[in-house]
């Protein structure tokens, strides 16, 4: 029973691991005896087997970090993240969803039966249903990023807000990879945090560019934002042997508050129950 999450001398690779949920998850990962590969474009100061520097939203950047990856890798976590504002609606979509796909689909044959992958999405991706046409229309490109980024320019008029649009493709992704890995003994799902303390929360409020009122909004029912170790761990008991049948979920992480919007209790002011 020391092992009981199954981490212990594993290869586990994970994105975003430079801050906040990504940080938090790969501490824990290493401390439960997992060797750690980070990627992030930050500097990585959790002491991991080995930190490669990659922008997600650049195919050569990803090739790079995946040519020095080791062959056999247990679990994925998919936490690079970026806010909009102040990133553009383009960027954001690239960095939040096509270069996890892009990294996800190069690394996935090297996942090894029993593993699993898990990722980030958000409360904000929550409406993905009354935005499926736009979404499934999207993940019915390839992996590329140069094809991602000519549908945005092509779609302006589909996406209106990059980041829930990246988010709503995480949740759709995920549900619908579901079955084809399931063939392969390989889970995959996500988790959909409510509002986070973290740099991400800083970048997106800015100097004043989404005010704390609005956020607040969207806290949950106990009324704090989140830790970034809330939302890590998680990440680290979905990807791990405990949860061993348990794929193809969309996860809120939020203290009850799709709860309260789902029972009437709460205005659903991203649409979740449509």
């Amino acid at each position: 029973m020391n092992d009981i999450l199954g981490y212990q001398g594993q290869n586990v690779v994970i994105t975003g691991a430079a801050s906040g949920m990504g940080r938090a998850a790969a501490q824990l990962l290493v401390d439960l005896g997992a060797q750690v590969y980070a990627l992030d474009i930050a500097e990585v100061t959790v002491p991991v087997a080995r930190a490669l520097k990659v922008d997600m939203k650049d195919a050569a950047s990803l090739d790079a970090a995946i040519a020095q990856l080791p062959a056999d890798i247990y679990a994925l976590f998919n936490c690079a993240g970026v806010p909009s504002p102040p990133f553009g609606r383009d960027d954001t979509v690239l960095i939040n969803f096509s270069g996890l796909r892009y990294l996800t689909e190069s690394l996935e044959s090297r996942i090894t039966e029993g593993g699993a992958i898990a990722s980030i999405a958000s409360t904000a991706g929550m409406g993905w249903r009354g935005a499926l046409d736009g979404v499934r229309r999207f993940l019915a490109l390839d992996k590329g990023l140069d094809s991602a980024r000519q549908w945005l320019q092509d779609n302006s008029e589909t996406v209106f807000d990059g980041y829930s649009f990246s988010k709503q493709c995480i949740i759709v992704y995920t549900m619908s990879r579901a079955a084809e890995l399931a063939a392969r003994g390989i889970r995959i799902n996500c988790i959909a945090p409510s509002p986070t303390e973290s740099g991400f929360m800083v970048a997106l409020k800015g100097e004043g560019q989404i005010p704390d009122e609005a956020v607040e909004l969207f806290l949950p029912p106990n009324g704090r934002y989140a830790t970034g170790a809330d939302m890590g761990q998680p990440l680290v008991l979905l990807n791990s042997k405990l949860a061993g049948f348990v794929s193809g979920l969309n996860i809120p992480v939020d203290f009850g508050y799709t709860a309260q919007v789902l029972m009437g209790q709460r205005d659903d002011l991203m649409g979740i129950g449509a």
